[in-house]
C-alpha cells in the first residue's frame, strides 16, 4: 500500500526529527504534478504544537524523509507542503508483483478477525422497489464487497417489515376496506388473495410481493442476500421480550400516559420515545431496538445499517440508544455505522419523470433497469456520495458514447484487451525479463494503479463507496490517454513489453475496481 508506505516513512522520520509522535496528518496525490507524485501536510498541522514555521519543520523532515528507499526525491513548497517523486524501481517492483500475483493485488488481511453484519435494502413489502431501494441495494452491496476485499467476514441481511400498520392499510386495500395503496399490480394480488380479514390479507399480500416481486428483482442485478430478516420473528421467538427485559433492569422503560416508553433523553436525545401505543401496537423503534439488540447478540463487531435520508431521525435516536443501553453487550467495544443516502431523480429528455404505470406513483427499480440496463443503473446510482441527491439521466445512461462514464471505463478495458489479441493471448503473458518507464503517461498509470490496495483500504473504514465509480473514471481516463499517445506496435522489442506489461496491470486494476462496483468488464465494445 503506497499510501501506507507514505504515512509509515513520515510518522518513523518525525519521531526521529522531533522524538515525538505526529498529529493527525494526510498523504495525497500530488494536485500539481510538476512538484511531485505525492504530498503531505504533516509539516502545517505540526507547526503550531513544535511552535515553529510550517517550511522549516518541512525542511527538517526531508532530511530524514530522503534516507526512504522508495523515494527519488523530496521537497518542500510553501506554505508547508511536502512533495515525494517515487523511484521508478520501486514502481517496476510492484508492477511485477501485480502481475505475478493479481488475486492477492488489494486483497488484505487487516480485517480477517472482523464479522461485519451489512443490512441493506430493507424494502417495505407492500409493492415493487423503488429507486431508493436500487441506491440502498447498490450501496450495501459495494460495502459488502469492500469489506471482504479487506478480510472481513460478512454477513449479509435484507430486513423485511412484514408486520405493523402498513401491512394492516395493504389488507384494507386488498379486501376494499381502504385506499391507501395503489397501483396496477395490485389486481393480481387481489384476485389470489382469499383472507378476507385485514391483517391476515395483508400478510398473504406481503408474502406476494416479496416473494414474487422483491426477490427477483434483486437477484437478478445480482443482490444475493445471506439472510431475510422477518420483523414478525421478533415477537415469535421471543427476541423483543428479551430486549425490552433488558432495558427495564437498566431502568430505561417506563410507562405514562397509556402509552409505554424509552427514557432516550438519558442518551441525549430531545425527547423520550414511544415503544407500545395506547393501542397496544409497537413502534417502529421498538422493533429496530430489538433486531439491532439480536444483531449485537449474534456476535458481529461491527454493524452497518444502510437506510434512506429520510430515517435519520430514526438512526440517531437507535444509534443513542445502542452506544448508551447496549455497547457493553458487543463483542471488542463495537462499531455501529449509519449509511444514509439521499432520493434517485428520474430525468429524461430534460424533464423529470415521477409516475409509473405499473405502480399509479413513484418509478420502480426493475423499469428503469429494463430502461438502461442494470450495468449502468448501478454505476450511475454509486457515483455520488450518499449523501448527495442523484439526478439520473436516462438518455446519458443510455448513450454509448465517451460521455457516458460506464461506457468510458468499460471501453478502456476493452481497448487494452483489443491490444492483447494483437500481440499474444491474455492469459499467456509473461512478464519480461527487463521492464522500463520510458514516458510520464506510463508513470501516471503506474502511480494510479497503485493506489488501489489504499483505496479498499480507506474505504473498508469510511464506507464512501462512490470513491470506487471515482477511481474507476480517473484510471480509465489514465489510459485512454496512453492509448491515444502511445504505441506498443512498431516499437522496439524492450519499450513494446515493458508497456504490455503495464496495461496487464492496468486491466487487472480497472477489472477488480469493476467487481467492487459490481458491473461488467467486457473484453469487446461496439467500437472495438
Amino acid at each position: 500500500m503506497i499510501l501506507g508506505q507514505l504515512h509509515q516513512a513520515i510518522r518513523s522520520s518525525y519521531k526521529k526529527a522531533f522524538d515525538s509522535e505526529p498529529p493527525i496528518f494526510v498523504v495525497e496525490p500530488s494536485k500539481q504534478k510538476m512538484f511531485g507524485d505525492f504530498s503531505t501536510n504533516v509539516a502545517m498541522v505540526a507547526a503550531k504544537d513544535l511552535n515553529t514555521s510550517p517550511v522549516l519543520l518541512a525542511q527538517k523532515l526531508v532530511h530524514e524523509l530522503e534516507q526512504s528507499p522508495i523515494f527519488h526525491s523530496v521537497s518542500v513548497t510553501t506554505p508547508g507542503f511536502i512533495n515525494f517523486v517515487i523511484r521508478p524501481e520501486h514502481l517496476l517492483t510492484v508492477l511485477r508483483e501485480i502481475i505475478a500475483k493479481p488475486d492477492k493485488f488489494g486483497k488484505s488481511d487487516l480485517g480477517k478477525e472482523i464479522r461485519v453484519l451489512v443490512e441493506y435494502v430493507s424494502p417495505n413489502p407492500t409493492g415493487p422497489l423503488t429507486l431508493a431501494n436500487g441506491r440502498g441495494a447498490f450501496v450495501g452491496e459495494a460495502i459488502a464487497k469492500v469489506l471482504e476485499q479487506y478480510g472481513c467476514t460478512v454477513m449479509r441481511e435484507c430486513y423485511i417489515n412484514d408486520r405493523g400498520n402498513q401491512v394492516d392499510e395493504l389488507g384494507k386495500t386488498i379486501i376494499g376496506a381502504g385506499e391507501q395503496y395503489a397501483g396496477k399490480y395490485l389486481d393480481e394480488i387481489k384476485k389470489r388473495v382469499k383472507e378476507k380479514d385485514a391483517r391476515a390479507a395483508g400478510e398473504q399480500a406481503v408474502a406476494i410481493i416479496l416473494e414474487e416481486m422483491i426477490k427477483p428483482v434483486l437477484r437478478n442485478i445480482g443482490i444475493n442476500f445471506d439472510q431475510y430478516f422477518s420483523e414478525k420473528s421478533l415477537y415469535q421467538t421471543g427476541v423483543y421480550k428479551r430486549t425490552i427485559e433488558q432495558l427495564k433492569l437498566k431502568g430505561l422503560i417506563y410507562d405514562a400516559d397509556g402509552a409505554t416508553w424509552i427514557s432516550t433523553t438519558r442518551y441525549g436525545d430531545d425527547k423520550d420515545r414511544v415503544l407500545v401505543k395506547t393501542d397496544g401496537e409497537q413502534t417502529y423503534l421498538a422493533s429496530d431496538i430489538a433486531y439491532h439488540s439480536y444483531k449485537i447478540e449474534r456476535g458481529y463487531h461491527r454493524l452497518i445499517t444502510e437506510l434512506g435520508a429520510d430515517h435519520a431521525a430514526e438512526a440517531k435516536t437507535l444509534n443513542q440508544i445502542i452506544e448508551g443501553a447496549l455497547r457493553d453487550q458487543f463483542m471488542w467495544g463495537g462499531k455501529m455505522d449509519f449509511v444514509l443516502h439521499q432520493i434517485v431523480r428520474l430525468f429524461k429528455d430534460g424533464k423529470e419523470i415521477k409516475m409509473s404505470k405499473r405502480t399509479g406513483s413513484y418509478v420502480p427499480l426493475d423499469e428503469l433497469i429494463d430502461e438502461v440496463g442494470s450495468d449502468v443503473t448501478r454505476f450511475f446510482f454509486l457515483s455520488k456520495s450518499v449523501d448527495t441527491q442523484i439526478d439520473f439521466d436516462i438518455d446519458l445512461a443510455k448513450a454509448a458514447t465517451s460521455q457516458n462514464p460506464v461506457f468510458y471505463i468499460q471501453y478502456a478495458y476493452a481497448r487494452i484487451s483489443s491490444i492483447f489479441r494483437q500481440f499474444t493471448k491474455e492469459d499467456e503473458f509473461v512478464i519480461p525479463d527487463k521492464i522500463t518507464i520510458s514516458h510520464p503517461l506510463e508513470k501516471q498509470l503506474l502511480l494510479r494503479i497503485i493506489q488501489f490496495p489504499d483505496l479498499v483500504e480507506e474505504i473498508a473504514g469510511d464506507l464512501q463507496v462512490h470513491k470506487l465509480t471515482h477511481y474507476a473514471y480517473a484510471l480509465a481516463s489514465d489510459l485512454h490517454a496512453f492509448y491515444e499517445q502511445l504505441r506498443v506496435q512498431g516499437e522496439d522489442n524492450e519499450i513494446a513489453q515493458s508497456r504490455l506489461t503495464i496495461l496487464k496491470a492496468t486491466s487487472l486494476t480497472i477489472k477488480k475496481t469493476l467487481d467492487l462496483i459490481g458491473i461488467s468488464a467486457p473484453s469487446r465494445m461496439v467500437k472495438d
